[in-house]
């Protein structure tokens, strides 16, 4: 059972004077004639929690602001909204806590993330915000499907009308059978092809399921999961052994690149000494080229002149100063020990220029081929090894991630089957011990029935009585008492369910407009319209989860027929009307 819903009062403001109406114990009726205003009084009593569908009566329009306060599991709130214009914002404060804000809320907003009031109020009963496709299940839909049976319907449509759809998603929160991760299956169908496909394939499986009878049996899906995860296994080795054979391969190609950058840095080097040996060879030359200008002048001198006048001097014989004549001693030694002294320096200067030639060829040689031998040796260990290499790791990876892949969605598969076959069975027992509750509350009301069931699928009834064959919902009466006993004993039983199963988040308030208007007439309209006021008012005697019983806030044209205790009646007509003989609020 959900939460307890329990309505303390209810109040409006007319001419800057509040009035209220009070709602003591947990059976209300509101006792009028037709047309004395008593649909007003329930259509405008849950209005200020920010329902959108709740229709705006003249009387609620004349009101500056509408006031409801109630407890939820005990704690007390208020909410405040506005009558005359539907569309303002929506007050809900809680009168237990001095401390809590104000919330002001929105009726409706086309901002995801803004709450509504609607929204706020359903989160305070636990009831999940579900969607699917175009429908959703607000508070307006759970209002109108489990919360309240309306005047106008209660006779004539299964659970007040509205979309199938809606009714169904609503149902499916209240009796704890909606899943949020199918629901996200739902909603990534409609957001790209191959997603849709995949709901799709879900939906058609789980649908095919629920019309066969048949439990899902994923014994299959489970088989293949495991050969699945085998080959995965197998695969992620292979990937481990490639990868490690490529990372010893990366390993040997960043050492063989280590060895060439170290042959081209000992290039540079030896171009550093090379560029040194060239100087010293440049230097060297230009010292022979002096010397051998120097033997040159020595073994052809040049004619030379007095160093006095200027003039020419005569040849002279050997042995002969040049310049005097007289006989030079040793003059000719000494010029053959220079030209001696010059020839071996030249030749010195030869042997060193041309061994400086070598060293300066050798190194730069060498150096240059170290680092060539060094760059093939790379380029090919590359090509050879390291390419194939990260070629089979490659495809090893791929292999791996493909089945890694196709075990994920064999796992998604396997739990969807396994949620499929928990949810089918879920739905059969739910249903049928909701079908069992709704036999013995249609029993209550009509002792005629001999059988009654709820489908699993859409939550239709079937009804059968003595002498009679089973019908639905639209096969019964038009307008009359079968209807409106079917739909009054359908939500009953699912009180009853939600006081048994802790998953069912079922809310405990509950609001009739006219059930039956036989309490005044005689035979069996007058029989079948007392037993439904006795089982309405015997589920307010059973307390919900947390321990407050359901509250029951019905509407009927005749007085009872008798006093029950705890049971309240508002008297409405022409000289009491709901909103304008309202007593004046004290508080």
């Amino acid at each position: 059972m959900g939460p307890s819903l329990v309505i303390e009062r209810f109040e409006f403001q007319r001419g800057g004077v509040w009035y209220a109406r009070y709602f003591k114990g947990l059976v209300t009726f509101l006792v009028g004639h037709s047309k004395a205003g008593k649909s007003t009084a329930v259509e405008a009593l849950l209005y200020p929690l920010g329902l959108t569908t709740a229709t705006v009566m003249p009387e609620v329009r004349s009101c500056q602001y509408l006031r409801l306060v109630f407890r939820v599991a005990g704690v007390r709130w208020q909410a405040t909204r506005s009558g005359s214009d539907p569309r303002a914002r929506v007050s809900l404060k809680n009168l237990d806590d001095p401390r809590a804000i104000e919330h002001s809320l929105a009726v409706t907003s086309s901002k995801a993330t803004e709450m509504t009031a609607g929204a706020f109020v359903q989160d305070l009963l636990g009831l999940s915000a579900a969607v699917r496709g175009t429908s959703r299940a607000g508070l307006d839909e759970f209002y109108t499907t489990v919360m309240a049976l309306r005047q106008n319907t209660i006779a004539s449509e299964f659970l007040g009308g509205g979309k199938d759809a809606s009714r169904v998603l609503a149902l499916e929160v209240v009796l704890g059978l909606w899943n949020e991760e199918l629901a996200g299956l739902e909603k990534n169908a409609s957001e790209t092809e191959s997603r849709f496909r995949a709901a799709q394939s879900a939906l058609r499986q789980f649908k095919k399921l629920r019309d066969t009878g048949a439990l899902a049996d994923p014994d299959s899906v489970r088989a293949e999961c495991e050969q699945k995860q085998h080959e995965h296994q197998a695969a992620a080795g292979r990937w481990q052994k490639a990868a490690g054979a490529l990372t010893a391969a990366v390993g040997e190609h960043g050492r063989l690149v280590a060895l060439h950058k170290a042959a081209d840095q000992q290039r540079r080097k030896a171009a550093r000494q090379a560029e040194v040996v060239q100087g010293k060879l440049s230097r060297v030359m230009a010292d022979q080229a002096r010397t051998e200008g120097e033997l040159a002048a020595l073994l052809n001198p040049a004619a030379q002149d007095c160093s006095h006048c200027g003039q020419v001097l005569p040849e002279r014989a050997p042995g002969l100063c040049p310049q005097c004549g007289l006989v030079h001693p040793g003059g000719q030694d000494r010029r053959e020990r220079q030209i001696a002294t010059a020839r071996a320096r030249s030749e010195r200067l030869a042997r060193k220029v041309k061994a400086l030639q070598g060293d300066m060829t050798t190194v730069a040689q060498e150096a240059e081929t170290a680092a060539a031998d060094a760059l093939a040796a790379r380029d090919d260990y590359d090509r050879d090894h390291v390419a194939s290499a990260r070629t089979l790791a490659q495809s090893a990876e791929k292999e791996a991630h493909g089945l890694s892949r196709d075990v994920a969605q064999l796992k998604r598969r396997l739990q969807d089957a396994d949620y499929i076959s928990a949810q089918e069975v879920r739905r059969k027992e739910v249903t049928g011990r909701w079908s069992q509750f709704f036999l013995e509350r249609l029993r209550q009301i009509n002792p005629a029935v001999e059988a009654a069931s709820t489908d699993p699928l859409d939550f239709t009834t079937r009804v059968k009585e003595h002498g009679d064959v089973d019908k639905t919902f639209a096969d019964s009466s038009v307008g009359g008492s079968p209807r409106a006993a079917t739909n009054v004993a359908l939500l009953l039983a699912l009180r009853d369910l939600g006081r048994v199963d802790p998953l069912a988040r079922v809310p405990p308030l509950l609001i009739i407009d006219s059930p039956l208007a036989g309490l005044g007439a005689t035979g069996l309209d007058q029989d079948t319209s007392l037993r439904l006021i006795d089982t309405l008012i015997s589920i307010a005697d059973d307390p919900s989860a947390d321990g407050y019983a359901c509250q029951v806030i019905a509407a009927t044209n005749d007085p009872l027929p008798r006093p029950y205790p705890g049971v309240r009646e508002i008297h409405i007509n022409d000289e009491h009307r709901f909103f304008d003989h309202a007593p004046v609020h004290a508080g």
